[in-house]
C-alpha cells in the first residue's frame, strides 16, 4: 500500500511539472529565489546563473593626507546566462563605507560597488601603507564571493598649534 501511495504521489508531481509553461519571459528576483537546487548540491541553484567579471579587484589610491575621503568604483559585468544580484557587502572596518547596485543584474548587465574610505586618524609621519577590503556576496552566481582590496599611503597632517 505504501509503495502504491509513493508511486501515485510521484506521478502527481510529474503531472504538475508538465503543466507549467516554459515560454520566454524576463527575469525577476523570484527567478533567483525559486531556482531549484541540484541533487548533487542542494545549496547550488540548478538553473542559469550569473557570473561577475570585475574590471579591477584591487586599487591603489597613492599618497593621501590624513583626513581625506577618497572613493573608488569597482565595476563588473554579468557574463553568465542567468540573472544575479548582490546579496551582501561587508567592509573590513568602519572607516570604509560601501554602496552597491541593489537591482537585479540580468545577463549582459552591469553593476558596481563604490568604496568610500575616510582616512581620518590613519596617517603617520612615516607615511604608513593602509590596506582595507570589502567582501561581496552574490545571489545566483557561479562565482558567489569576491574580495575587493584597496590601499593608500597616508601622511599625517602637521598640527601647527603645537609650535606656537
Amino acid at each position: 500500500m505504501n509503495k502504491a501511495l509513493h508511486t501515485l504521489a510521484a506521478l502527481a508531481l510529474v503531472a504538475l511539472a508538465s503543466c507549467s509553461g516554459s515560454g520566454n519571459r524576463s527575469f525577476d528576483t523570484e527567478d533567483i529565489e525559486d531556482n531549484p537546487a541540484t541533487l548533487d548540491n542542494p545549496a547550488v541553484p540548478a538553473g542559469p546563473r550569473g557570473h561577475a567579471v570585475f574590471e579591477d579587484t584591487a586599487f591603489y589610491f597613492g599618497q593621501i593626507n590624513d583626513g581625506e575621503k577618497v572613493q573608488h568604483v569597482y565595476k563588473f559585468k554579468n557574463t553568465g546566462d542567468g540573472p544575479m544580484s548582490i546579496a551582501n557587502v561587508q567592509a573590513s572596518c568602519g572607516c570604509t563605507t560601501p554602496n552597491w547596485t541593489k537591482d537585479l543584474i540580468p545577463p549582459g548587465g552591469e553593476g558596481s560597488i563604490t568604496a568610500t574610505f575616510d582616512s581620518n586618524g590613519k596617517g603617520g609621519t612615516d607615511n604608513p601603507l593602509v590596506e582595507k577590503s570589502i567582501n561581496v556576496v552574490f545571489d545566483n552566481a557561479d562565482n558567489n564571493f569576491e574580495t575587493l582590496l584597496f590601499r593608500a599611503h597616508i601622511l599625517a597632517t602637521e598640527d601647527h598649534d603645537d609650535f606656537h
